[in-house]
């Protein structure tokens, strides 16, 4: 699948896949957990359309990226400082959904520099900082396991993956889905999407045991941010109606960064969120770009 490799200079290889306009202004895709670089496929028309040229990264130890013990959030801008460097990118977009929001907070601390802009959708908070209470069950279940019972999730990872394979009118999956709001349900109804959304969610949890539970324990981590010295204006946007990560978790911590900025769409979700309004955000971005060079 599409997949180009990497080789970091300590000799740890880094996959990604590439969407867009092949000449177009480089922006990075990070994709959410579990999920991978396939993610970055929901860009593609966007980036075709608006002259972008997405590149998705697969965090260490995810799909065909290599592992990297006793991996940190920070240690993430090493790896996209190298990777910009073999790309030819100067400067670069940097776009974030759900997992992969603390990533651009990552790259918005350590090299605000090398930014034209910075977004997140439907983002992960620092849990040491919000707490974990209002994650949706199956977040909570994830975390329990690791900390508690680690060889279970294995066995929940390979029924995730399963699971992924179902199609959405299947009635297990039907199930799960009539439980989520009108938009949510909408997104994933559309053919395409739900492709993309499965297929990237199938890397994610094929990867090996540790390697998930190493890049889920990340957002329990400590970060080593102080958000109030994050001077990049970071832009999120969250569905009013997301149960997976409700809108309050994010309201608890964006406000500690002096230019940060939340936008709630009132009636979308995890999913259709980004599935759906992709387009919108990354005009939004482009045009934040623009005024910022005026």
């Amino acid at each position: 699948m599409n997949a180009h490799l990497f080789t970091l200079s300590s000799g740890r290889k880094l996959a990604y896949a590439e969407f867009g306009d092949p000449a177009g202004v480089p922006m990075f895709y990070f994709h959410g957990w579990p999920g991978s670089r396939l993610q970055g496929e929901f860009l593609d028309g966007v980036g075709k359309k608006r002259g972008l040229r997405v590149v998705a990264p697969d965090r260490p130890g995810i799909g065909r990226s290599e592992f990297q013990p006793g991996r940190k959030l920070l240690d993430w801008p090493a790896d996209i400082t190298e990777l910009a460097a073999h790309l030819g990118w100067t400067k670069f977009h940097a776009l974030g959904v759900s997992g992969g929001g603390p990533y651009v907070l990552a790259c918005a601390h350590a090299m605000p520099e090398r930014l034209l802009t910075a977004g997140v959708i439907c983002g992960a908070p620092p849990l040491r900082e919000v707490g974990t209470q209002d994650l949706m069950w199956t977040y909570r279940l994830a975390l329990w396991g690791q900390q508690h019972v680690p060889p279970l999730l294995g066995v929940g990872l390979a029924a995730a993956g399963q699971f992924m394979r179902l199609p959405v009118d299947a009635p297990l999956m039907a199930g799960f889905v009539r439980k989520m709001c009108e938009r949510d349900q909408f997104a994933l109804h559309q053919p395409e999407l739900y492709r993309i959304l499965m297929a990237s969610g199938r890397v994610g949890v094929t990867s090996s045991v540790r390697s998930v539970s190493t890049d889920g324990n990340i957002y329990s981590s400590d970060w080593g941010i102080d958000f109030s010295s994050v001077q990049f204006p970071l832009r999120y946007w969250h569905g009013g109606r997301d149960k997976n990560i409700p809108v309050k978790m994010i309201e608890r911590f964006v406000g500690k960064m002096p230019n940060a900025k939340l936008t709630v769409f009132e009636e979308d979700g995890h999913y259709s969120l980004p599935m759906l309004e992709s387009e919108g955000i990354v005009d939004a971005l482009l045009a934040e770009a623009r005024g910022a060079a005026n």
